[in-house]
């Protein structure tokens, strides 16, 4: 029967077209995660701060308050945040390799900063200045500059 091959292939290639046709949008409703709008909420002292040590005295938190746009291009933000090109990547450190391998007693100090894990799913940019950005949970990360550890969350 002719005609029932022909009716078959018509359709595989209706449903091949389809596909091809769903791929991209299908790849657009799986954008990364992190991209969008953040909130810089809040700052304190890294945990590796000696009092008394002028090399690890913090600086102010003059970042709270501002918002980082993770873009596919770029990275909207206060310098020094802001990329033109960033090189996105994630990785899972354990607790040792929380900012930049930065804790003094890594386990107890991120457990206490609320991370839980063996792992922490952390984004590198790839920017200047190779910053890391560790996820709490999927609306909350941190990230360290100038001796201050700051939360930021999704908008």
């Amino acid at each position: 029967m002719p005609g029932v091959g022909a009716k078959v292939g018509v359709w595989l290639a209706a449903l091949l077209l389809a596909g091809i046709v769903a791929q991209p949008a299908a790849a657009a409703s799986r954008q990364p995660s992190y991209l969008g709008a953040w909130l810089i909420a809040e700052a304190w002292p890294a945990p590796w701060v000696v009092s008394g040590d002028p090399a690890t005295q913090p600086h102010d938190a003059e970042l709270v308050g501002k918002t980082i746009v993770y873009e596919r291009r770029r990275i909207v933000a206060p310098s020094p945040l802001a990329c033109d090109k960033p090189n996105y990547a994630i990785r899972n450190p354990p607790p040792e390799g929380l900012f930049q391998g930065g804790l003094t007693a890594p386990a107890a100090q991120a457990a206490a900063l609320g991370f839980r894990g063996r792992t922490i799913r952390t984004l590198e940019t790839g920017c200047e200045g190779w910053f890391e950005f560790h996820f709490i949970d999927a609306r909350t990360a941190m990230f360290a500059l100038d001796n201050m550890v700051y939360t930021i969350r999704r908008q």
